[in-house]
């Protein structure tokens, strides 16, 4: 059982300066590389769960995201893609990190662990800021195996083999995953611990989830819940995608050739907010969904410290930028048409 009532209960100032009227806490909700998704004992889960996995391990071996198998963990990526961001906005002296692994973990106990974390640092508000898919815990093997092939295909240069594993690897995310991700389901609620902790935290908190690297026309969950903005990545850096996202051509969503050279397909799935997703990190080249979404999490940070309970809201109560279609909108266009009281924080 989640104490929500814990997450509820915590306010005031903590660890974190607040330069503005409100201290905020973006908590990095990643792998942090303790886990190796094929040790997991499929047991230990219940036949209904369902499990978060990393988003990007199905990237850098699928989608060319990273051009050899990086030495860090995501997690500690995105934490150094966070700091520099902060940093960037002038933002880094009061506005703190706090990591939160989630590989590998069912769904509740992912929902437990950011309540621990909320309560571990507290703070006025938080910017929950994922990079995760939720998958039924009974195919985290299956996944482990198929990154595993993916991975010895593209070493090897096996173009034909590596041709049919992404194939397959689409159909287990397009049509096997569960719950699956459509847009009837998107208004349902307490679909999911997780789910039921975002509702709970009501305006305290804005969760945002990188919408996953698949190409599709939605985002994975928990992006795709109206409690949660999603986002999609467009090529390029900053925090502002330009042009605007044409539905003829998908440009500028990220691209990437995967079946044969010089043939490009899109990689980026479709979300509510489409930011830059290409990052220089200090180990190479990367991008994705999962680079993206920390470009808006240290805007709404930055816009929170500001307006604290008065941050915009929909008509559900979630967050405003969680509009409820996925139509890759730029930042400037989404708080012009959904959240105007963002747009001065705008960097």
């Amino acid at each position: 059982m989640i104490a929500l009532s814990a997450a509820l209960a915590v306010t005031g100032f903590g660890p974190v300066s607040a330069q503005g009227n409100y201290s905020v806490v973006i908590l990095v909700v990643d792998d942090f590389g303790d886990v190796d998704l094929a040790t997991l004992d499929p047991g230990q889960f219940g036949a209904t769960d369902s499990c978060t996995i990393s988003l990007e391990g199905q990237a850098y071996a699928v989608r060319g995201v990273s051009a050899t198998p990086l030495t860090q963990s995501h997690g500690d990526l995105v934490t150094q893609q966070l700091e520099q961001l902060l940093d960037d906005l002038g933002a880094s002296d009061f506005i703190a990190l706090a990591p939160v692994d989630i590989q590998g973990v069912s769904t509740d106990v992912a929902a437990q662990r950011i309540v621990t974390a909320i309560e571990e640092h507290p703070a006025d508000f938080y910017v929950i800021n994922m990079s995760f898919a939720i998958i039924p815990c009974e195919y985290l093997q299956a996944f482990a195996q198929y990154e595993a092939q993916l991975l010895d295909s593209r070493k090897g240069k096996d173009e034909n083999r590596y041709r049919n594993l992404f194939q397959r690897a689409v159909i287990f995310y397009n049509d096997t995953v569960f719950p699956a991700m459509s847009q009837r389901a998107q208004n349902l609620q307490d679909l999911d611990p997780l789910q039921t902790l975002f509702a709970s935290l009501g305006n305290r908190a804005i969760p945002v989830a990188a919408a996953g690297n698949f190409g599709l026309d939605f985002p994975f969950w928990p992006g795709a819940w109206n409690q949660v903005v999603s986002v999609s990545a467009s090529k390029g850096q900053g925090f502002h995608a330009s042009p605007a996202w044409d539905k003829k051509s998908d440009a500028p969503l990220l691209d990437a050739e995967v079946e044969r050279p010089g043939k490009k397909k899109r990689i980026s799935n479709y979300g509510e907010v489409m930011m830059p997703g290409e990052y220089g990190s200090p180990g190479g080249a990367v991008s994705g969904t999962s680079f993206a979404a920390p470009r808006l999490s240290a805007t709404l940070a930055l816009y929170l410290s500001a307006v604290g309970p008065n941050n915009c809201r929909n008509a559900n109560g979630g967050p405003a930028l969680a509009y409820g279609n996925w139509n890759n909108l730029a930042l400037q266009q989404a708080a012009q048409q959904y959240c105007p009281d963002l747009l001065p924080f705008l960097p």
